[in-house]
C-alpha cells in the first residue's frame, strides 16, 4: 500500500481482516498450533516441547486455503498454492510475495482486491453520505428559516394592517353614533358622568 493511503481505511482493512479468523461459521475455536505438547506418561518425555516457527507452522496447514487461513498468522496465495506466514508489520503483503487478487487471509472468499475496492467504495458512500447531510444542514435549512422568518413578517404586517382598519372603523363608528345622539339630544356631559333623575 502507498503513502497515500489513509489511515482509517488502513484501520478499517484490519478491522475485517482479523474479524474472520476469530469468528468460525461452525462455532469453534481457530486453530493456532503454536506448540507441540508431549503425550502425558508415567516415564519422564524423553523430548523436550518445541515451539515452532510461522514458517513452520504455515507449512503444517498447507493442506487447503481455509485450513491455512484459520490461522491468523497465515495467509494463503493461489498463485503458488501455498500457505505462508503473513508478513509482520505490514498492512498488505507486498507483490513479490503474492499478487493481491491471489491472496486471502482471514477468509478464502475474499482477496485484498476486492477488499480494498469495497473499503474505498463504501468509504466513498459515507463521505458523500456525510457531505450531503451537511450541506442540507448548513444551506438548505439556513434558507427555509429565512422564509419562514419572511412570512412571519409579512403575516405581523397583515395582523397590523387589519388592527389598523379595525381601529378606524371602530372610530367611524364612534363618531356616527355621536352624531345621532347629538342630533336627538342624548349627548351626554363628559365632566357629570351621572345625571340626576327628574320623578
Amino acid at each position: 500500500m502507498d503513502s497515500t493511503t489513509p489511515a482509517w481505511l488502513v484501520c478499517i482493512i484490519m478491522v475485517v481482516l482479523t474479524v474472520p479468523s476469530h469468528c468460525q461459521s461452525n462455532g469453534t475455536t481457530t486453530k493456532s498450533p503454536t506448540t507441540k505438547i508431549a503425550p502425558q506418561t508415567s516415564q519422564p518425555p524423553d523430548v523436550q516441547t518445541t515451539t515452532l516457527s510461522p514458517d513452520q507452522e504455515c507449512a503444517a496447514l498447507n493442506s487447503s486455503c481455509s485450513d491455512c487461513v484459520g490461522n491468523s498468522k497465515c495467509m494463503y496465495c493461489y498463485s503458488g498454492s501455498k500457505c505462508m506466514p503473513y508478513p509482520s508489520g505490514k498492512i498488505l503483503p507486498p507483490s513479490s510475495m503474492c499478487a493481491l487478487d491471489k491472496a486471502r487471509w482471514g477468509t478464502c472468499l475474499v482477496n485484498f482486491e476486492a477488499l480494498l475496492i469495497s473499503m474505498g467504495v463504501i468509504g466513498g458512500v459515507i463521505l458523500l453520505t456525510v457531505t450531503c447531510c451537511l450541506i442540507y444542514c448548513c444551506c438548505c435549512r439556513g434558507k427555509s428559516s429565512k422564509k419562514y422568518a419572511k412570512e412571519d413578517a409579512k403575516y405581523e404586517s397583515q395582523k397590523m394592517e387589519r388592527k389598523a382598519k379595525q381601529e378606524e372603523r371602530r372610530s367611524e363608528r364612534r363618531s356616527r353614533l355621536d352624531e345621532i345622539r347629538m342630533k336627538y339630544g342624548l349627548m351626554k356631559d363628559d365632566s357629570a358622568p351621572y345625571s340626576r333623575f327628574d320623578v
